[in-house]
């Protein structure tokens, strides 16, 4: 594992405390917690489909249905990784449950997030999900370049990655290289707007930075300016 990488524990952290299903739930009450998350998620959803306009909505369609297919194979990773569950029968574990609760909580931030993209008073600044498991924070240096961190958890079985530095933008464009010796490749992350209030992060070289099935490459969406905790994180 790299020299970068940081506890499971902080990550998780970083990631918000739901993550860490720490609450010893029984079934019913997972189940009740995932009723409770996706009749807030219906509610949320009407919401933005009255305000935000139509060709931006058509992409939370997409998304929502990409969504739907990730949040049942996730939940029902979760059954077998967490719990234990055996095959065919994951519905029946609260980790499932928890899981959905969990992953209908994140993309409710992520459907908040598309109501209020033109709200920000930066360019960049600002703490950035990808609904899968990313967390991208970019602050505004002094000098003009971006301070950022990018950690990660994915998959049932929390892959972990972490990586940070600073970056100088070109308009649209940022990018962040380093190397960890001389006889390793260079690791590069490439930055761009997309122009519809998303964050596109491509990596070259990185598994230098994460596990075996992480990866900071995605779409990352904008949830809220950076908060004095973020800043701490960072």
């Amino acid at each position: 594992m790299s020299r970068r990488f940081v506890s499971l524990l902080l990550i998780l952290l970083s990631l918000g405390p739901n993550l860490i299903c720490g609450q010893d739930l029984s079934l019913a009450e997972a189940k009740q917690a995932f009723a409770k998350a996706d009749a807030k998620l219906k509610s949320v959803y009407e919401e933005a489909k009255e305000i935000v306009p139509g060709y931006r909505f058509a992409k939370i369609q997409k998304g929502q249905r990409d969504w739907i297919a990730y949040r049942d194979h996730r939940a029902a990773g979760a059954a077998q990784f967490d719990g234990a569950a055996t095959s065919g029968k994951e519905t029946a574990n609260p980790e499932y449950w928890k899981a959905m609760a969990y992953l209908t909580d994140t993309r409710i931030e992520i459907l908040n997030a598309w109501m209020k993209v033109d709200t920000f008073a930066k360019t960049w600044e600002g703490t950035w999900i990808d609904g899968y498991g990313g967390i991208l924070r970019i602050a505004d240096n002094p000098d003009g370049t971006l301070a950022f961190t990018c950690t990660v958890v994915r998959g049932p079985t929390y892959h972990l990655g972490n990586i940070n530095g600073t970056v100088t933008t070109n308009q649209t464009t940022a990018r962040f290289t380093t190397r960890v010796d001389n006889d390793t490749p260079e690791t590069w992350l490439t930055f761009l707007l997309e122009g519809d209030g998303r964050l596109r992060v491509i990596g070259e070289n990185t598994q230098f930075f994460h596990g075996a099935r992480a990866y900071f490459d995605g779409s990352y969406l904008r949830v809220r300016e950076l908060t004095a905790e973020d800043r701490a994180e960072m």
